[in-house]
C-alpha cells in the first residue's frame, strides 16, 4: 500500500507475477519486493506539475518474510528512494509467509563471474563488451523489454564479433505484471510517469541475482554524462533530473547491499564508464561497432514513437525505419556518440532530424510529440555553447550543488567532471552548433 498524505488515495497494489519464488535466499526474495514496491508506488501517485507541489510522501507498506531486519534498514531504504525520486518516503514491513519454490534455470556462475544489467541500450551494449573483453564471466540482467532471449541473441553477436575466446555469458531475465486498484476497485494505470525509481528497480533485480549467486561485483553500465546529469537547461531541478545511475544511487544501494551479504568478499557497485562520455565508450566495442546501431536508447522509444510510425504510415510517408525519435535528451546523446564513434546508422532510424528542426522548428510542426521533444536540440545546443565558454572555477560556481554530491559519491573530483563535460560539449557540439 502507498499513500502520498490523502485520504482518498490509498492503493492497493498487486503483483501478479511474482518473482521471489524464483530464488531459493530469503534476503534476495526479499530485496526483491523492495524494489518491485519502490516503483509501483512511484508510478501510482502523479507528481504535481507546479512548483512546490513536485515533492511528494509516499508510505509503503511492503510484506516481507524477515520483517525485523528490513525494519533495521527502513531509514536507509527511504533514503535510497528519496535520492532517486527526491520525494519524503517512509518504509515499514509486515510478514509474509515464505514463498513455495519453484524450478529455475541456473544461470551458471563462473570463476570469475559478474552481474551486468543490460538494457537493450548503447551503454548497456558497451557493458556487455567491457565485461568480456576483462575475462569475466557475466551474468546478464535483463527485464522485460529487452527481454532474456533478445539479450542472449545480441550477446551470441558480440561474442562472436569480439572472437572465439570471448568468455561464455549467464542470463537472467525477470518480467512481472502489476495491477492497481483504488479502494473503490477502480483501476488508474501508473498516473506517474517519470519512473524516478528504476534504477531502485532494476538495482535489486541485479541485488538479488548478486544474492543468489555469490557474486560480489555488480555493473551498471552509463556514461559519465548521463550518470551525473547535469541539467542542461538552468531551471532544471529536483525530481525534474533522474539520478538512475548517479554515483549517490549506486553508494547508497552498494551500502544497502552489505548489510544483507553473506559472502566472503563485500559486494561492489560499479559504473566502468564514469568517466567517459557516450562516444568515447565507444571505443571498447572494436569489431563489435555495427551492433550499436540496433540499440534503442529513446525515452519514448515505445508508443509515443510507434504513434509518429502509424501518423507517417496514415499519409504514406516513409515510416520502416523509425525506431527512436531523435530529439530527446538521450537520443541527442545517443547521435552525438555515433557520430564520433564513426558508428553507422540508417537514415531514416530518427523521426526528426536535428538540423532541420534547429534550421526551421517548425518543419515539423504538425507531427505528434515534436513539439514536447522539438525545445531539447535548442536546450542542448546552449549548454555546450556555455561549457565551451566556463572555466573550471567558473563550472564549479555554477554547479556547486551538483558536484558537491557527485565528488562526495565517488564521481571524480570537479576538475575531472569539468574535463569530462567540455570533452562531451564538443562531441555533441558537433551536431548541434552551427545549425
Amino acid at each position: 500500500m502507498a499513500t502520498d498524505g490523502s485520504a482518498d488515495a490509498l492503493y492497493h497494489l498487486g503483483v501478479s507475477s511474482d518473482l521471489a519464488p524464483e530464488f531459493s535466499l530469503l534476503e534476495a526474495r526479499d530485496l526483491l519486493r523492495v524494489g518491485q514496491a519502490a516503483f509501483l508506488a512511484d508510478r501510482a501517485f502523479r507528481r504535481g506539475r507546479r512548483l512546490g507541489q513536485r515533492t511528494r510522501d509516499l508510505r509503503v507498506v511492503v510484506p516481507v518474510e524477515d520483517p525485523k531486519l528490513w525494519g533495521s534498514l527502513a531509514e536507509r531504504i527511504n533514503g535510497l528512494a528519496g535520492f532517486v525520486s527526491q520525494d519524503r518516503w517512509q518504509f515499514e514491513f509486515v510478514r509474509q509467509s515464505a514463498a513455495r519454490m519453484r524450478k529455475r534455470a541456473n544461470p551458471g556462475v563462473g570463476a570469475n563471474a559478474c552481474v551486468s544489467l543490460f538494457s537493450g541500450g548503447l551503454d548497456s551494449l558497451c557493458g556487455a563488451a567491457a565485461a568480456l573483453r576483462r575475462g569475466d564471466a557475466p551474468i546478464f540482467v535483463t527485464h522485460v523489454p529487452p527481454g532474456g532471449e533478445r539479450v542472449a541473441a545480441t550477446v551470441a553477436k558480440l561474442r562472436e564479433a569480439l572472437g572465439p575466446k570471448t568468455p561464455e555469458a549467464g542470463f537472467v531475465g525477470f518480467q512481472f505484471q502489476a495491477s492497481d486498484r483504488t479502494r473503490e476497485g477502480e483501476r488508474s494505470r501508473y498516473p506517474e510517469r517519470t519512473r524516478r525509481t528504476r534504477p531502485m528497480l532494476y538495482l535489486c533485480l541485479a541485488g538479488a541475482v548478486a544474492l543468489e549467486c555469490r557474486v560480489s561485483r555488480i555493473y551498471l553500465n552509463e556514461n559519465g554524462v548521463l550518470a551525473i546529469n547535469l541539467p542542461f537547461q538552468p531551471h532544471l531541478n529536483g525530481a525534474l533530473v533522474s539520478r538512475h545511475a548517479h554515483p549517490e544511487t549506486l553508494r547508497r544501494f552498494e551500502s544497502l547491499l552489505r548489510e544483507v551479504w553473506d559472502g566472503r568478499e563485500s559486494p561492489a557497485v560499479t559504473n566502468p564508464f564514469a568517466s567517459h562520455t557516450k562516444g568515447e565508450q565507444l571505443a571498447i566495442l572494436g569489431p563489435a561497432l555495427p551492433l550499436a546501431q540496433k540499440t534503442i536508447s529513446c525515452e519514448y522509444a515505445g508508443q509515443q514513437v510507434k504513434r509518429v510510425r502509424g501518423w507517417l504510415k496514415d499519409r504514406r510517408r516513409s515510416y520502416e525505419d523509425v525506431v527512436e525519435c531523435g530529439l530527446c535528451y538521450p537520443c541527442l546523446v545517443r547521435r552525438a556518440a555515433m557520430r564520433f564513434g564513426g558508428a553507422p546508422e540508417s537514415a531514416g532510424h530518427y523521426a526528426f532530424d536535428v538540423g532541420r528542426s534547429l534550421g526551421s522548428p517548425t518543419g515539423y510542426r504538425d507531427y505528434p510529440l515534436y513539439t514536447f521533444v522539438e525545445p531539447n536540440a535548442r536546450d542542448l545546443r546552449d549548454f555546450c555553447e556555455r561549457m565551451r565558454r566556463l572555466s573550471p572555477s567558473e563550472f564549479v560556481v555554477r554547479y556547486a550543488a551538483q558536484l558537491a554530491l557527485a565528488v562526495e559519491s565517488g564521481g571524480g573530483g570537479s576538475k575531472a567532471v569539468y574535463e569530462l563535460y567540455r570533452r562531451f560539449a564538443a562531441e555533441a557540439g558537433a551536431i548541434l552548433v552551427g545549425k
